[in-house]
């Protein structure tokens, strides 16, 4: 497929090649996201796909019991557009982040949610190191540790030995 792609794309003209891109732009909307990281304002879609995590944990109506699934396919479609890690690494945080507000405003006493939650900021802290970005997301991470001993409903789940594998103390 690829190959055909590359001699389809080779043998257009320059003014084709433009018309195509247009025209794909025009149709596919991933790809008008993909664009607008890339050219436009990257903040503005990354703050358009948080808006979309806290939908989907604390939506206008009902209780947001999908929130957890929902949010993985959020920033599953966030990652297909992504140009910068970094971006990618903050959502991750912030889907843990939503899960810790989520315990305490519900109330949620689950074991599989408290483990779920740590293990999403787990997998967040780790991405993190993976791209190099552990100081980046240093004071954050503090933060979000804090606020999870303070909500958590489950005393034997917490994010402190996530953070102090990757932050120290």
């Amino acid at each position: 497929m690829k190959r055909d792609f590359n001699k389809y794309v080779n043998h257009l003209e320059e003014e084709e090649l433009r018309n195509e891109l247009q025209r794909l732009y025009a149709r596919f909307p991933v790809l008008k996201e993909y664009y607008q990281m890339e050219l436009g304002d990257a903040k503005r879609v990354v703050d358009k796909y948080k808006a979309n995590l806290r939908k989907s944990f604390f939506p206008a109506r009902g209780r947001g019991k999908r929130g957890r699934s929902q949010s993985r396919k959020i920033i599953k479609k966030f990652a297909e557009i992504s140009i910068h890690p970094k971006d990618l690494v903050e959502l991750h945080f912030y889907r843990a982040e939503l899960m810790a507000e989520y315990i305490a405003a519900r109330r949620i006493d689950s074991e599989a949610y408290h483990d779920s939650t740590v293990k999403a900021f787990a997998d967040a802290a780790a991405m993190a190191e993976a791209e190099v970005l552990l100081e980046y997301f240093a004071d954050g991470a503090r933060q979000l540790a804090e606020l999870f001993e303070q909500q958590r409903r489950n005393r034997h789940y917490s994010f402190r030995p996530t953070f102090r594998r990757y932050w120290g103390d």
